[in-house]
């Protein structure tokens, strides 16, 4: 797709409607000069989207535009990418950071997880890509937020952290989409809220993700400056992307 610039959302001046092509965006992977990279919920074409002058152009695809998938997370670490799929397939392809339509050559590891979780979202921390379970399948994991971790140079697969649901009170599920971390936090989407949850486990705070700006929030970057970036997965009309400068833009619930 040729470079295009977004639409802004009537009355807001920190969202935006993403093009067509860009209907079921699902992840985003933060770069260092103030752009992401988002993807699409069934193909693997990855987008570049300026935050600065909010140009959306083509950034590359696994081996073809053409290439489906069920991807539900992306990250990047320096010039390595990775996507994630629902039933835990880790792809993973070295990447021109300055490129545009890269036909990038890629390789599979399987997590095996398919049996235990359906997997939502993606983030490399420390050698580690963390893996949210959205739906658990194994017994054991019903009830409990839990994220996995993958180790990039072992392929070994074990659990992260997992936190008991009553943690999280009247919060149903909680059903995770989409992961970020910060040196304090772990930001988690799950349907309507942001859980903003210390790295040690020792606080949990909710946030209002309010339909009315939210339909379906699908992912969450995180960027320098504190400021946060979630896209969703509009599927009655078009995406769209909402910036805001901080989590103190959003109702504290709890």
């Amino acid at each position: 797709e040729p470079s295009v610039e977004l639409e802004p959302v009537a009355g807001q001046n920190y969202q935006w409607w993403l093009p067509k092509f860009l209907n079921e965006a699902s992840g985003i992977a933060v770069m260092a000069d103030q752009s992401i990279l988002l993807h699409d919920d069934e193909l693997a074409v990855i987008y570049r989207i300026s935050l600065v002058d909010h140009s959306i152009e083509s950034f590359g695809w696994l081996g073809s535009p053409e290439f489906e998938q069920d991807f539900e997370g992306i990250a990047l670490n320096g010039e390595m990418l990775y996507l994630a799929t629902s039933d835990g397939l880790i792809y993973q392809a070295a990447v021109d950071l300055k490129g545009r339509s890269q036909a990038l050559d890629f390789a599979v590891f399987d997590t095996g997880l398919e049996s235990i979780c359906e997997i939502e979202g993606l983030h490399f921390l420390s050698g580690k890509l963390l893996l949210p379970c959205k739906v658990p399948i194994e017994e054991v994991y019903k009830n409990k937020l839990v994220v996995f971790e993958f180790d990039v140079e072992t392929h070994q697969i074990r659990e992260h952290f997992s936190i008991p649901s009553e943690i999280f009170g009247p919060l149903e599920g909680p059903h995770p989409t989409s992961i970020e971390v910060s040196d304090n936090y772990y930001y988690i989407v799950s349907t309507n809220y942001l859980l903003k949850i210390n790295r040690d486990l020792s606080s949990i705070n909710i946030f209002s993700l309010p339909k009315l700006r939210h339909f379906q929030p699908e992912g969450i970057g995180r960027l320098q400056d504190g400021s946060l970036v979630i896209v969703e997965d509009f599927r009655k009309g078009a995406a769209r992307l909402t910036h805001y400068p901080g989590i103190e833009s959003l109702e504290k619930i709890r």
